[in-house]
């Protein structure tokens, strides 16, 4: 299943948010959030939130207001190239 929602993001270049993926893959919302949880802690997906901006370098993430689930968009980290 892993696998699936890599292939889907790597589809979708300005990302996803968590219902798209739900409804994409057929699964209940807290499943993907576990899946996308355990990708942004591997590196492998970074989460982007309503402005743009990448969250997790933001100094506000904890104490965000904007957010609260579905504003959030979930992309694969591009690789680099050596």
């Amino acid at each position: 299943m892993l696998r699936t929602l890599i292939d889907l993001l790597e589809q979708q270049r300005g990302g996803l948010g968590l219902a798209e993926i739900s409804r994409q893959l057929q699964t209940e919302p807290g499943v993907v959030q576990g899946m996308l949880s355990l990708l942004v802690r591997q590196g492998r997906v970074v989460e982007i939130g309503p402005d743009d901006q990448v969250c997790t370098t933001c100094p506000l993430t904890g104490r965000c207001n904007l957010l609260t689930g579905q504003n959030v968009r979930y992309v694969l980290r591009q690789r680099r190239l050596s």
